[in-house]
């Protein structure tokens, strides 16, 4: 499945979390260990984390893209508002058409092929493996941020390594970790490669300075495009545009038509 390049940036991430600023129907944090991360930041926090197929008290199948099954809240001081604010560390939502979007109206949290119900950490975007299976990765890595990409084996190594690294216990962690088990070889142990490291490439930014007023690729064609009605190559777009993320300018009401994106008002804003 070809899916666009799509990320929200690591410093928008939690004020989309702030956002939702209603408390979890019921807070499990008790559950927690101490020694987990306190997701005040995503610091600590995996890399990637498997999706699994899991069903609601009604019995609808939905993708749990979380690395702890039960929510808790977190409170954080605001200082814009000068008030602590209490949110959930999860949220839910919905993939349509390719894009995945939290039911509250919050934003955009990911693309992905299939129409599928979804509950998420914050601090996660959702994504498809390498070998085609949901998994969430991290704000501030995978694909859309031009780092590496995982399979969904290495995503449920990854969590694994982070439950046992974080004091939980081998039979707790082997309990949890069997509920991800979209992928047949990650579902009878098989060996995986080592989780991840995680690898950011700074986007290119533009080396040309003018006004672009239009931009715009043939969809037909596999290299024709005009920046202000002169022809570009398309290597060279890079020399006009920066490199941005699409679900960056989803969220701000713009949209994308591969590789060039657009603003709500129609202005060529960045390329893919």
């Amino acid at each position: 499945m070809n899916i666009k390049s799509a990320a929200l940036n690591a410093a928008g991430c939690l004020a989309l979390a702030l956002s939702l600023n209603a408390l979890a129907d019921v807070d499990y944090g008790h559950m927690y260990s101490p020694m987990l991360p306190n997701e005040q930041t995503m610091n600590d926090l995996p890399y990637a984390i498997p999706c699994a197929e899991a069903k609601n008290q009604y019995g609808a199948k939905f993708y749990r893209c979380t690395w702890f099954t039960l929510p808790r809240n977190i409170t954080q001081w605001d200082a814009q508002q000068q008030r602590n604010i209490t949110f959930s560390n999860q949220l839910s939502g919905k993939c349509l058409r390719g894009t995945c979007r939290a039911s509250n109206g919050s934003g955009i949290y990911g693309m992905y092929g299939r129409d599928v119900s979804f509950s998420l950490s914050i601090y996660y975007y959702i994504y498809e493996s390498e070998d085609g299976y949901p998994i969430a990765y991290r704000m501030d890595g995978g694909p859309n941020k031009k780092g590496k990409g995982v399979t969904y084996a290495q995503a449920r190594k990854t969590l694994q390594d982070f439950l046992l690294d974080h004091g939980i216990s081998d039979t707790n962690t082997k309990d949890a970790v069997a509920a991800y088990n979209l992928h047949a070889a990650a579902a009878s142990g098989q060996s995986t490669d080592e989780a991840p490291q995680i690898e950011i490439k700074p986007l290119t930014k533009p080396t040309k300075t003018i006004a672009i007023k239009e931009a715009w690729c043939n969809p037909r064609a596999d290299d024709e495009c005009t920046i202000n009605g002169e022809k570009v190559p398309k290597a060279e777009l890079k020399q006009f545009l920066p490199e941005i993320y699409e679900l960056e300018v989803l969220n701000a009401g713009g949209h994308c038509e591969h590789p060039i994106c657009y603003d709500k008002n129609d202005k060529p804003v960045g390329i893919l």
